[in-house]
């Protein structure tokens, strides 16, 4: 949804309809984005209560009943978190706008539904809860039994990034440092051009360890993703803005993770002007490949944005120069160029003329395909644009239907989704009024 990766075409369908802003009107569906995404997190938020609810009677070893019950208290935090992104503007200047509605105990079919209250409510219990983790997963001295379990480190990653929305910027910055204790070494160059695919890599925090029998080609993130394997990606190719790929030198390890601008194009398969080869099967004959959620290097970027928030501009540099060397060995001499200062100069594209600037722009590169640029564009509050000289944007999808508003809007209605029908249908909480603008 944002403007750095780009949908080169249809294909098949899948998720196109997201990138040209088409899904909202679609609430009244049980098939489509707002009843999916919406019954997603209400499910693992329902699951994490009944952990919580029974804390006091699981048998065992007390040290594992705190590592059990604090990764429920994470996941309920973690996904209240996407669910009032998702569905209201960001955090700062929204704090009094309608929420999400928040259930903390068990519910069932012939459960009341509660209102919407409001997002400092949300963000308020999104707070106490991940608070409550990270002190439970801390006391329980349990290490990370599996990459998809969330441990001490992984939970102070999780509070770094709800700061970093919340703009609490010694919070990010503090809470992102703490989740870097866990002594990960960031990712080589080689490994950079992977296929970011498997979990054991050495920057890895948190993700899922995607065995054969539990694969499947049609639900795979790599099925999308891949252009080399013949299935949705091959028709349906992801590429990385024009612009975002000029902004990476020749002598940037990460330049090889796309294509650059290629002469003869062909109609389907890897081979177009700046496809992605960032996210490949690691096994395409048994779909197999891992689900990355949370790296090392997500965390020394947002300890550098928060310590240039707080004008720390000699630590930001640091930690930038730190993460950019390994990626650029003249990384010293870009960083020199940029003046300190923690404005943001320009939304979508430009030159990076502020230390601030080039640290967004660096974890634009960094972590493009992985955390969501929409995410940061909510929260940075300058909207965006596909329509840019030379964008590689196709025009369906310049959003030409808002035509002067996206990139004007910062809380532009489109960014979020409506309330799906099925809420509302089952909640005597909430009417029609309560559905987000249409």
């Amino acid at each position: 949804m944002g403007e750095d990766m780009v949908q080169h075409e249809a294909g098949n369908g899948w998720f196109w309809y997201d990138y040209i802003y088409d899904v909202r009107r679609r609430y009244t569906s049980t098939g489509w984005r707002s009843y999916a995404t919406w019954n997603y997190y209400y499910t693992l938020i329902s699951n994490a209560n009944y952990i919580i609810a029974q804390e006091k009677n699981i048998q065992g070893d007390p040290k594992k009943v705190e590592y059990i019950v604090g990764q429920a208290y994470a996941i309920r935090a973690y996904s209240y978190f996407y669910l009032i992104q998702i569905f209201q503007q960001t955090y700062v200047g929204h704090q009094n706008l309608p929420g999400v509605p928040l259930y903390t105990e068990p519910t069932t079919a012939a459960s009341i539904g509660k209102g919407r209250g409001t997002v400092e409510e949300v963000y308020t219990q999104i707070n106490q809860d991940i608070d409550q983790a990270i002190s439970m997963l801390k006391d329980s001295g349990v290490p990370q039994q599996d990459k998809s379990h969330i441990d001490y480190y992984v939970a102070n990653g999780i509070k770094a990034k709800i700061a970093l929305v919340q703009g609490k910027w010694q919070t990010a910055s503090d809470a992102a440092a703490e989740a870097l204790k866990k002594g990960l070494t960031l990712l080589s160059p080689a490994a950079l051009a992977s296929g970011m695919n498997d979990v054991n890599l050495s920057s890895v925090m948190w993700g899922a360890h995607i065995i054969p029998d539990q694969s499947g080609i049609y639900a795979s993130l790599f099925s999308h993703m891949d252009p080399t394997a013949g299935m949705y990606g091959a028709s349906s190719r992801k590429c990385i803005s024009s612009w975002l790929y000029g902004q990476i030198p020749s002598t940037d390890a990460r330049k090889v993770l796309w294509n650059g601008k290629i002469t003869n194009e062909s109609s389907s398969g890897p081979n177009v002007s700046y496809c992605q080869k960032k996210f490949l099967f690691k096994n395409v004959a048994d779909y197999t490949g891992d689900y990355i959620f949370m790296r090392a290097e997500e965390m020394l970027l947002t300890e550098a944005e928060a310590q240039c928030r707080l004008h720390n501009y000699q630590t930001a540099r640091n930690l930038m120069l730190q993460f950019g060397l390994t990626r650029d060995a003249n990384y010293a001499s870009r960083l020199s160029a940029v003046v300190d200062g923690d404005t943001q100069s320009f939304a979508s594209t430009g030159t990076p003329q502020t230390l601030l600037d080039e640290i967004l722009v660096q974890r634009r590169i960094e972590m493009w395909g992985e955390v969501g640029r929409i995410w940061d564009i909510l929260r940075l509050a300058k909207g965006f644009t596909r329509n840019f000289p030379g964008t590689n944007h196709p025009t369906a999808g310049l959003l030409t239907k808002f035509a002067g508003q996206e990139a004007t809007i910062p809380d532009f209605k489109e960014f979020i989704l409506t309330i799906p029908q099925t809420e509302f249908d089952g909640n005597p909480n909430l009417t029609s009024a309560d559905q987000n603008p249409m």
